[in-house]
C-alpha cells in the first residue's frame, strides 16, 4: 500500500507505506505533520517508523514535531537515515542545513518553529540492502543528490521510492552542498536503470513514473551517440576547373547498339520474311524539314508514281503498234 500526502511550501512527496495489514512506516515527513497523522489514522495504520531518503530540510522539516505528537499517544517512532547524512540531524543540524537554505535565498525559519530548535537524533543507520524496519523494502545507496541520499526497493510490490535522486522527466540537484552530478549519473545508472522496467518509481516531488517511461524519455538516461568510425577517404578524379561531371548513363537507359552489319542483315531478314507473307512491308515514315510524313502518305505517292510509269508504258506501246499498222498498210 502507497500513499501520497504533499507536503510544506516545496510540495515534498510524503509517503505512507504498508506491507502489512496494520503497520505502516513514514517517508519524508517534509511538513504538515498534523496532516501526515491524520491520513494514518484514516488508513487505520500504525506507524512503527519513519525513514528519510535523504538529509534535506524539505523532507524532515516535520520530523520533530511528528515524533512528538506520536509520543504523547503512547507511539515510539525510530528516525533511519544514512551515516553519511547524518549532520542534518541532531543537535547543531539547522546550521547545517543553512548552507543549502542559503543556495536558495530562504530563512531556516520557513521551516523550522521556536518550539522545535533542534532536530531529533537518528536512531537506525541504513546501509546498502538493509531492509528498511520490518517492511519488504530494501535500501539502495545512490549518493549524487546529498552524499547519503537512499532509494528504498520493493522487488515484491515493484515500487521503488527515489527521494529527489530520480523524478519524472527529470533527476535531483546536484549543484548543492555534498551533491555531485558524477556520482548522481553514477547512481542511476548503476542502481536504477538495471531495475525492471515496469518498476513503478515514487519520486520526492512531482508525479510518479516507470522505470521504462524514464529510460525513454528522461534526457538524463539518454547516452551521446556513438561517434562514427573513421572511413577510408574515397579517390575521385580531379576535374578542371569550371566544368561539371558528366552524368553517368546505365545500361537499361541506353542499350548497347548493334554492328551496322547486323542491323543490316537484320532488316533483310524482315523484308523477305514479309514478301513470303504476301504483306509487304510498310513504307517507313520519312522526316521532311521538321514533319513526319507518314506509312500512308509515303504508299501512296509511291502508288501514283507507279501509275503514271504504267500509263506512259502504255501510250507509248500503243504509239509504237499504230506506226506498225500504219507501215504494213503501206506497204500493201
Amino acid at each position: 500500500m502507497v500513499e501520497r500526502v504533499v507536503v510544506g511550501p516545496w510540495k515534498t512527496n510524503c509517503y505512507i507505506y504498508s506491507s502489512t495489514k496494520k503497520e505502516c512506516i513514514v517517508i519524508d515527513p517534509g511538513g504538515d505533520e498534523e496532516e501526515i497523522a491524520s491520513r494514518v489514522d484514516v488508513l487505520n495504520m500504525v506507524p512503527i517508523g519513519i525513514a528519510l531518503t535523504h538529509g534535506h530540510v524539505d523532507h524532515l522539516a516535520a520530523l520533530g514535531r511528528l515524533q512528538a505528537s506520536y509520543a504523547s499517544r503512547g507511539y515510539t517512532l525510530p528516525i533511519a537515515i544514512s551515516p553519511a547524512d547524518r549532520r542534518f540531524l541532531g543537535s547543531g543540524a539547522v546550521e547545517a542545513h543553512k548552507e543549502s537554505l542559503k543556495v536558495h535565498s530562504l530563512d531556516e525559519m520557513d521551516f523550522f518553529t521556536g518550539d522545535t530548535p533542534d532536530l531529533p537524533k537518528a536512531d537506525v543507520k541504513l546501509k546498502e540492502g538493509d531492509r528498511v524496519f520490518d517492511m519488504d523494502l530494501v535500501v539502495i545507496e545512490t549518493p549524487g543528490h546529498t552524499p547519503g541520499s537512499l532509494c528504498f526497493y520493493s522487488e515484491k510490490e515493484g515500487v521503488l521510492f527515489s527521494g529527489d535522486t530520480l523524478f519524472f522527466d527529470g533527476v535531483g540537484r546536484s549543484d548543492l552542498p555534498g551533491g555531485s552530478e558524477k556520482k548522481l549519473r553514477e547512481s542511476i545508472e548503476k542502481k536504477i536503470a538495471v531495475l525492471p522496467p515496469e518498476t513503478r518509481v515514487f519520486p520526492g516531488h512531482g508525479p510518479f513514473t516507470t522505470v521504462e517511461r524514464e529510460r525513454r524519455g528522461n534526457p538524463f538516461f539518454r547516452q551521446p551517440p556513438p561517434e562514427p568510425k573513421p572511413s577510408e577517404p574515397q579517390k575521385r578524379a580531379k576535374l578542371p576547373a569550371g566544368k561539371p561531371p558528366k552524368k553517368r548513363v546505365s545500361a537499361r537507359a541506353k542499350p548497347a547498339r548493334r554492328p551496322k552489319a547486323q542491323r543490316a542483315g537484320a532488316r533483310a531478314r524482315q523484308k523477305t520474311a514479309a514478301f513470303r507473307n504476301g504483306k509487304p512491308k510498310a513504307a517507313r515514315p520519312k522526316i521532311v524539314k521538321g514533319r513526319v510524313r507518314s506509312a500512308k502518305r509515303v504508299a501512296g505517292k509511291a502508288g501514283a508514281k507507279k501509275a503514271r510509269t504504267v500509263s506512259v508504258a502504255r501510250a507509248q506501246a500503243g504509239k509504237s503498234s499504230a506506226r506498225h499498222v500504219a507501215g504494213k498498210k503501206k506497204g500493201r
